[in-house]
């Protein structure tokens, strides 16, 4: 799973990912787990990032890019698991509206011919380039603090069996909520959970 948040101040925007968490022993309510995962907010804390939002609340999503390294098994599993994510959270009733399209979305999904644990290369983006990830990740690119679009990567280090749970929990932190939480409070309960790649479904 991704941790959550480092910044990088650019001449036109800042590109934020997920690369760090912060843990919890028990249930927060639920002001303070939005802050937590939108701002790396403790409890009753101060934001440690800035928060982020898109403009607008249609949005679409693709797949951009997928590498021979995929073909196969890996692509068919890859789809599905675009489809159902999408399912999923419009089914939890948010204001954003997903729309699938694989021209030139808001939020892009590489699939990346990358190891895991090294750098990002081919994404296309040049701000992301040369950038570490771990077995895959969200990328953050965010002017004013308005998103311009929310780059999701995948590398080879993943297993297709887990495709689904990461998936859902990259594009629900594409949506600006990009902090990933710890403690075993929601280890089974929330999907932001950050070293577990086990749940395919929405928390409470």
């Amino acid at each position: 799973m991704t941790r959550a948040a480092l910044a990088l101040s650019l001449a036109l925007s800042s590109a934020v990912s997920a690369q760090e968490f912060l843990a919890t022993d028990a249930a927060l309510a639920d002001n303070d787990f939005y802050r937590l995962v939108a701002c790396a907010a403790p409890p009753k804390g101060d934001c440690n990032k800035p928060i982020v939002r898109w403009a607008k609340t249609e949005l679409t999503i693709g797949i951009t890019k997928m590498d021979r390294a995929y073909l196969g098994g890996k692509k068919t599993r890859a789809e599905a698991s675009l489809s159902r994510a999408i399912d999923e959270i419009t089914a939890a009733g948010t204001a954003i509206q997903l729309i699938p399209d694989d021209t030139a979305p808001d939020i892009p999904i590489l699939f990346l011919d990358i190891p895991a644990h090294s750098t990002i290369q081919g994404s296309g983006f040049q701000v992301l380039e040369g950038k570490p990830i771990s077995g895959a990740g969200m990328r953050v690119l965010a002017k004013d603090g308005v998103i311009l679009k929310s780059v999701i990567i995948f590398t080879t280090g993943l297993q297709k069996r887990v495709f689904e749970s990461v998936m859902l929990e990259e594009i629900t932190q594409g949506l600006a909520l990009i902090t990933d939480i710890g403690g075993p409070y929601y280890e089974s309960r929330s999907i932001f959970y950050q070293s577990s790649n086990a749940l395919t479904k929405l928390g409470k």
